[in-house]
């Protein structure tokens, strides 16, 4: 039996995009749910990130869909842009992923363009690094797409939109991919990469708080897992110095993994590193 992870974006006091009073999060869940239901009904194992209005940590979801062994994770978003309106629906796939991951992409597009929304077509999005800017495509093993299911502040995208219709649509571009019954599709997308099995790591994990103006090997060893995580550009940043960019890379990693993004490597961050390398 095929495992789909249905990951709904935003959260609780991450509110996404909110316009003539959408919020993202509520749109999120509710096709969310309703995908879930679809897709069980159809003979899938699913998991889900939150089926009610909670905070989400990418990091915490990615890890649980690796170890729940997915065949694909599909996290539901809504668009919106400044500005006069752009339109239509969109989803984004691994650079690394030429097969399940970009034809579920074009799969699910393809259907939810069919309700009448204008296909803005399959895409990638690359960080700094050269690596997947979304934080769920990255970090997972399994193919993952991150859908954008319409324009939150389009008028007319919002007419047109409706749940159980998206998730129906959903539902039938990943069954086109991967059967209900048939075990193992998923293939990998970027894994991220384990650390050293000779000798453990590069440089001893430290004891102690790490903040801005830091030196030493504790921030080396800092910058090692933000480097392996793709939060710092290229291994020259592993430099032993906590400045402007070590801090940003930190806070950005602390964003995701849903804990206090205060720049300070404490405990729970430094836990929360080596959890999303384990």
């Amino acid at each position: 039996m095929s495992k789909i992870a249905v990951f709904a974006g935003h959260g609780g006091d991450q509110a996404g995009a909110q316009y003539n009073g959408y919020k993202e999060k509520d749109v999120n869940l509710a096709v969310s749910n309703a995908l879930t239901e679809i897709l069980r009904s159809r003979g899938y194992t699913v998991i889900n990130n939150r089926t009610t209005d909670v905070n989400r940590s990418i990091v915490n979801d990615a890890r649980m869909a690796n170890e729940q062994g997915v065949d694909a994770v599909v996290e539901l978003h809504m668009n919106a842009n400044e500005g006069e309106p752009f339109t239509g629906t969109e989803v984004y796939y691994s650079i690394f992923d030429k097969g399940t991951g970009r034809r579920l992409a074009q799969a699910i597009v393809d259907n939810i363009a069919a309700l009448g929304f204008v296909n803005r077509g399959i895409k990638t999005r690359v960080n700094s690094a050269g690596q997947d800017y979304f934080g769920i495509i990255r970090l997972t093993r399994a193919p993952a797409v991150l859908v954008e299911m319409a324009f939150l502040n389009n008028p007319d995208d919002m007419a047109r939109f409706n749940v159980d219709e998206i998730a129906n649509a959903i539902a039938n571009g990943i069954e086109e991919v991967i059967p209900p019954s048939q075990e193992g599709q998923g293939g990998p997308n970027e894994t991220p990469p384990a650390p050293p099995s000779s000798g453990g790591l590069p440089y001893p994990m430290p004891n102690y708080d790490l903040s801005y103006g830091a030196t030493g090997d504790g921030v080396r060893w800092l910058q090692w897992y933000l480097n392996r995580l793709g939060y710092l550009d290229t291994p020259q940043e592993i430099d032993g110095i906590f400045g402007a960019r070590t801090q940003a890379a930190l806070e950005n990693f602390q964003r995701d993994a849903g804990i206090r993004a205060d720049g300070i490597a404490g405990r729970v961050t430094r836990a929360a590193l080596i959890a999303a390398l384990s």
